[in-house]
């Protein structure tokens, strides 16, 4: 009896055991459904107050724009540039102030931006002042960026839009080979009075730009000194004006296939030239352009002698003065490159922008000479000379003008 009885006390308390334990799993699984309603709804209290502050701030400054751009100081243009001494004007933005105000009298219409809901236009003086500081440096786009309290990329595209511009507007009248009677009459003239060399229309060579080369190609831009490039080809007067400019052959081609595939190689072929010569010892001499040894002899281009140990002396003094009068392109590259030192070192724009640049910098150079705004002795950087390759290209009739100038040298000395 004493048994039965305990049995069944025992299993009540099982059961009793067992609806507490199903009790106290129901009561924390209720306390942990409170606890996550509790978090959602104070979650989304916040959200609630964080829009209402929102929506405040809003309409509290209505007509106060946020910040889009991080702000910039331009104190050096602002503050430093405008009680700078001509000297140190010109050897910042590379030419003189009277130069810089016709620039910006000229072209100033044609880069100026106007004001936008986001931000002010910068000034016009201060785009072109800009952009001739990134001509005439080799500082980062970063760096003089800073200087004007610009950015990187305004800055770069300043420098485009100015040398576009400039290209667009004067490059077909500033830059512009003699193609009529007068013309020819004057450049000839022009040479023969400061030079004594006859029937001289121009001095032609060219030189390498180096660049970044594209992405594929790399081999097609690499020269013989061993870097990348593309050349510009150019003819100059006897003021040092450019009066022909050929930009972007890659730079392994050598000079003389660049001049044979020119314009210019075609436009001395015309009939005007032909008809302008002089007549020396039963020879006649046409007006001709004048170029180194990597160039091909020709009636209508003039190149020296091949150096050798027995030249005759009548050679000697040909070569010295057609290289005389030759020396006018190496010294209007020198002075370009030195004015503009963008373009002596690596141009790590696309062949588009570097082939736009370049073209401006030779407009802006003819500019310089018109204002008679020299080229300062101390701006000199030199260059490394290389030997260039050489072409034995000539013709019969191109032998007799060089032997026949040959003569006339001997004849008029300086």
């Amino acid at each position: 009896m004493d048994k039965v009885m305990f049995l069944g006390a025992l299993h009540s308390y099982l059961i009793k055991k067992k609806n507490l334990k199903r009790q106290i799993v129901n009561i924390n699984s209720e306390l942990q459904h409170q606890r996550v309603k509790k978090r959602r709804a104070l979650l989304l209290r916040n959200i609630l107050v964080f829009n209402l502050n929102f929506l405040i701030d809003q309409s509290l400054n209505t007509h106060r724009r946020a910040v889009w751009s991080y702000p910039k100081s331009g104190e050096w243009w602002s503050d430093i540039v405008p009680n700078m001494t001509e000297k140190q004007f010109k050897d910042n933005f590379r030419i003189q102030r009277s130069t810089f105000a016709q620039l910006v009298d000229r072209i100033g219409k044609y880069v100026k931006k106007e004001d936008t809901v986001l931000r002010l236009a910068i000034p016009v003086d201060k785009r072109i002042a800009c952009a001739l500081y990134l001509l005439g440096t080799t500082g980062e786009l970063r760096t003089i960026g800073h200087l004007f309290g610009i950015g990187k990329c305004s800055a770069a595209n300043i420098l485009h839009d100015f040398c576009y511009v400039i290209v667009e507007l004067y490059f077909h009248c500033l830059i512009k080979f003699p193609t009529t009677q007068q013309e020819i009459k004057a450049t000839t003239d022009a040479f023969l009075k400061k030079f004594n060399y006859p029937m001289c229309l121009g001095a032609l060579d060219g030189t390498h730009i180096a660049i970044e080369p594209p992405i594929g190609f790399e081999p097609d831009y690499y020269n013989y000194k061993k870097h990348h490039s593309i050349i510009l080809l150019a003819a100059v007067d006897s003021s040092l004006k450019f009066t022909y400019v050929n930009v972007g052959a890659p730079g392994r081609c050598n000079d003389a296939n660049v001049y044979s595939r020119s314009s210019l190689y075609e436009l001395l072929q015309g009939n005007i030239y032909t008809q302008n010569y002089i007549t020396i010892n039963n020879t006649r001499i046409q007006s001709h352009i004048i170029a180194d040894s990597a160039f091909p002899l020709s009636k209508y281009l003039m190149k020296p002698y091949t150096e050798r140990y027995d030249m005759p002396r009548d050679q000697s003094v040909f070569n010295y003065r057609l290289s005389h009068c030759r020396c006018s392109i190496e010294r209007a590259f020198g002075h370009l490159k030195n004015r503009f030192r963008s373009i002596h070192k690596k141009m790590e724009y696309d062949i588009t922008n570097v082939k736009t640049i370049i073209k401006a910098t030779c407009i802006l150079h003819n500019i310089c000479i018109d204002a008679q705004d020299s080229v300062e002795i101390d701006w000199d950087i030199g260059e490394t000379i290389y030997r260039k390759p050489t072409c034995a290209t000539q013709t019969t009739a191109s032998i007799a003008t060089r032997e026949a100038l040959t003569q006339y040298f001997s004849q008029n000395p300086i």
